[in-house]
């Protein structure tokens, strides 16, 4: 009897775990957390106020450019987009995660003039980490930098500027140096992904065919910590923004506790009645 109810306990973690690694789509828990870059116009068509199916005004066009969308569960941060994150594209290089979380990030048209050439600058450009990704290793890895600002008798964290003059809105590209190691961690990385695979339809559904999708753990932020995040690769082809709130442990996590809890109240059950005896 004992056994058959340790068997029922495990069963019933098994599915559990299970159907939640079967559901439909990889994004179903997640929010769009997607806000305008500032850089489009409101014109109809590729360059039209939407980000998805979009790359920056007088950009080269197409879906192998196309960064859709930034996507939040929790302390999870999702990335979806044409562009290959890791390899990048045509020889452009891909980019870091940058992080705001005190609402001063400066992105959009009033980045003009901050840069040229793949320059390095000291300028945070209002955000306060950088998630700095490595790909030299096949699968992607990043080191999250607390970010300092430049002040008086302060040298500031140095960030690159991205290649272009007439994309210097993108910027910032990549993390140079400078700034306090908080965090590091293994990204997530899934390429050649339908709408049906992420588990987005209707209104939801991207455009353009394949899509790929980078996922970063965000539980270096206090929970509750309103966030703007910003990525761009290398040329400033297109530049993406999101803004979420940080929070809690990630669902597999949970379920992993819940099922945990369920063994150990099994354990005490079963202990209490051989003190029983």
């Amino acid at each position: 009897m004992k056994n058959r109810a340790l068997i029922i306990v495990a069963a019933i973690f098994g599915l559990f775990v299970f159907n939640y690694n079967a559901a439909a789509g990889y994004l179903d828990s997640y929010s769009n957390i997607t806000i305008k870059d500032k850089n489009s116009s409101e014109s109809s068509g590729w360059y039209g106020p939407q980000e998805d199916t979009e790359v920056e005004p007088g950009a080269v066009k197409g879906q192998n450019w196309d960064l859709e969308g930034f996507y939040a569960f929790e302390s999870t941060l999702a990335m979806v987009g044409g562009y290959d994150f890791i390899n990048g594209e045509d020889g452009v290089e891909p980019g870091d995660i940058f992080i705001d979380v005190d609402g001063d990030a400066e992105y959009g048209p009033v980045n003009n003039g901050t840069g040229y050439g793949k320059t390095d600058v000291e300028n945070n450009f209002g955000y306060d980490y950088v998630l700095d990704m490595d790909y030299s290793s096949g699968t992607p890895t990043y080191t999250v930098f607390e970010l300092i600002d430049k002040g008086v008798g302060v040298s500031g964290s140095i960030n690159k500027t991205v290649i272009y003059k007439s994309m210097q809105e993108s910027n910032p590209w990549v993390y140079v140096s400078g700034g306090k190691q908080v965090a590091s961690g293994t990204a997530w990385y899934m390429a050649g992904l339908t709408n049906t695979a992420l588990g987005l339809d209707g209104d939801d559904a991207l455009d353009g065919g394949s899509h790929n999708m980078m996922t970063v753990d965000l539980s270096f932020l206090p929970s509750g910590t309103i966030y703007t995040a910003h990525y761009t690769m290398e040329c400033g082809n297109d530049s993406l923004m999101g803004q979420g709130s940080a929070a809690g442990v990630p669902e597999p996590a949970t379920i992993f506790l819940l099922g945990s809890g369920l063994l150990g109240l099994f354990g005490y059950r079963k202990k209490i009645k051989k003190t029983d005896k």
